[in-house]
């Protein structure tokens, strides 16, 4: 498969309009239904800055091989493929304004295209001062003689949402200097000699164009639905677009039981997850700022839905059209659900184009009357909520944290979202095929200290909850660590996250009254235990416990600041239970570390983890010649 599968060139002129110059090495398939390609590739309000990116999808129909711009589940490949342009303007005194608009664009199914930005750069420049056409086919030779791919086995959603949650920065340092540890870990075959592994975790190739050589970065993991590089992301944007978000302001009257749980109160972050996970019809405009702007808060957006892999499916089910004009109204009306950026704005004084409208110019969002609902009684935030904006905020304004531990935050905070919103469904037993696995302990979903506090929590979210499981269940997007998913080899079930989750309840207020069978837990456990497979699972699980309050804590592995974020809670609270009083307890627990250890990934996470604290090294080692 070419790395990337056409080269397009278009220009704009104020009298003429956008039109597509060239295309290599052929025409696109299905071009001719694609009439509006050239305005895509060229924003509105181009002429008023120098240069600027856009950004959309396409997707191939699998009978005809034609290329559509709407998603279609029932024709559609299930991979889109990416448009990647970049535009400038150019100066030019022989037209109206004085300067024609030139963009090149890429057709490429990779998700790190914006890798090839510098490559584009210098293509554009030498097309635009000797007018060469020949460049385009220069561009596509380069990159597509390049081999991008890393020969590996196909790795678990599970193993890859594991290896992209570890911050523990002796695991990174293990994979970048140790060769062999790496390829074990990633399952890598054969060696590519086009690829080299970098400081910061992904790999390089080096493509030479126009006797240059123009490096280019290429991701170690790639994850579903994620633009760019998952675990060591590259967006320098990305921090500062999420605080806008953090500070924008609800400006509307309007309210939706679904969207503004909290009413007026309700923060702009959490209507901007509720209304994705609601499948709410969702628009991004800024008329003062660039396409490339609207664009990667676009992408922000998608990123914090889906916790990188976390919940799936949405670059092709729910309809992201990163940038639309006025030409689409038509498509976007038959869409019930899309994310999408303009920069006309017209759509802002047209509410019953859109559910909820991010203003990016005045960081407003806005609630739009023809779904508002009369403003119900407002509940007090959720603790999950609570926590998330909390520790988000520390992160983002206190500590400093890189983009990884952010990332962390948000993907936590997903999965509980999803876990809390599942709690009422008997999602085991729900489909007919589900009906031969064995759940080992009851308990399934968000885990409750308390029956109150259960009710009042799901009452609040009680609209997201009904509206999330439709959706859900309809295949509209996908959960990732849906329980039947995570069976092992034997058909064996336990939710892991509600048991530890209630494990660590009781361990913070041992007096509270909680009454659990610790033994039984770790028991059942243990025998779920049984494969690469499940260990893995469970090692997951222990990372995506967040922490209980936003308490933070010193760190030296982050320079000295403080956060909350060093620490595995969920491995803290097992190896916790090497000095528990009853030796049934002690005896499962060692059990399981040993399983962890036999695993590759688990057994360098454990032993890590350990390594931190000559405490847990001698309680390991001490039980271990008591009870082996």
């Amino acid at each position: 498969m070419p790395n990337i599968d056409f080269v397009v060139s278009s220009e704009f002129h104020v009298d003429k309009g956008p039109s597509l110059v060239l295309l290599y090495p052929n025409e696109i398939p299905g071009l001719s239904q694609l009439n509006f390609f050239a305005e895509l590739m060229i924003p509105d309000q181009i002429h008023k800055r120098r240069e600027d990116y856009t950004f959309f999808l396409l997707h191939k129909n699998f009978s005809s091989g034609e290329f559509q711009y709407k998603y279609n589940p029932t024709e559609s490949e299930a991979d889109p493929y990416f448009v990647y342009t970049i535009v400038n303007n150019v100066e030019d005194d022989s037209v109206k304004r004085g300067s024609v608009i030139k963009a090149l664009s890429i057709v490429t199914k990779l998700v790190y295209f914006k890798h090839f930005k510098p490559l584009l750069l210098i293509a554009l420049d030498i097309y635009i001062r000797n007018n060469d056409s020949a460049v385009l086919k220069d561009l596509f030779e380069a990159i597509n003689k390049k081999d991008f791919q890393v020969s590996q086995q196909k790795q678990s959603s599970i193993k890859k949402l594991l290896m992209t949650s570890i911050l523990d920065l002796p695991l990174n340092e293990k994979l970048y200097l140790d060769e062999s540890f790496r390829n074990r870990l990633l399952g890598i075959l054969a060696k590519n000699n086009d690829l080299f592994i970098r400081k910061d975790l992904s790999y390089n190739s080096v493509v030479s164009f126009n006797k240059m050589e123009i490096p280019v970065k290429v991701p170690i993991l790639l994850l579903p639905d994620t633009i760019g590089d998952y675990l060591n992301p590259t967006d320098l944007n990305f921090k500062s677009n999420l605080i806008n978000i953090l500070k924008a302001s609800l400006a509307t009257f309007h309210h939706n039981n679904e969207m503004t749980v909290y009413g007026s109160a309700t923060p702009p972050i959490i209507i901007l997850l509720n209304a994705m996970l609601t499948g709410k019809r969702i628009l991004f405009v800024s008329y003062d700022n660039s396409a490339g702007y609207i664009i990667d808060h676009v992408l922000v957006a998608l990123k914090l839905i889906t916790g990188g892999g976390i919940l799936t499916d949405f670059l092709t089910n729910y309809n992201v059209f990163p940038l639309v004009d006025v030409s689409k109204v038509d498509l976007l009306s038959e869409c019930d659900s899309y994310l999408a950026g303009t920069i006309n704005p017209f759509f802002k004084g047209n509410d019953s184009l859109w559910d909820l409208l991010y203003d990016l110019d005045a960081n407003e969002f806005h609630v739009s009357s023809h779904v508002a609902h009369v403003e119900h009684a407002k509940f007090s935030i959720i603790a999950e909520d609570a926590r998330f904006l909390s520790s988000l905020q520390l992160s983002l304004f206190s500590c400093n944290d890189d983009l990884t531990t952010i990332q962390l935050i948000i993907r936590r905070h997903v999965n509980e979202l999803a876990r809390i919103l599942l709690s009422q469904k008997n999602f085991v037993s729900s489909l007919p095929e589900h009906k031969q696995f064995t759940l080992l302990m009851d308990g399934v979903g968000y885990f409750w200290y308390s029956d109150a506090t259960k009710l009042e929590e799901m009452s609040c979210y009680q609209n997201v909850i009904s509206k999330f499981q439709e959706l859900l269940f309809a295949g509209k997007f996908n959960y990732t660590l849906m329980l039947p998913k995570l069976s092992n080899e034997l058909n064996l079930m336990v939710d892991l996250q509600h048991h530890l989750q209630k494990l660590h309840c009781m361990s913070l207020t041992p007096q509270g009254g909680l009454s659990i069978n610790e033994q039984e837990i770790w028991y059942n456990m243990l025998k779920y235990l049984i494969s690469g497979k499940s260990v893995e699972t469970f090692m997951l699980a222990t990372y995506l416990i967040p922490p209980h309050t936003s308490t933070s804590v010193n760190s030296s592995m982050h320079g000295g600041s403080l956060t909350i974020f060093d620490k595995n809670k969920g491995m803290e609270l097992l190896v916790l239970n090497l000095f528990n009083a009853d030796d049934r307890v002690k005896s499962n627990v060692l059990m399981i570390l040993k399983e962890l250890q036999d695993n590759l990934l688990c057994g360098w996470c454990f032993n890590s983890f350990v390594e931190t604290n000559y405490m847990y090294r001698l309680a390991f080692d001490e039980v271990s010649a008591q009870i082996l």
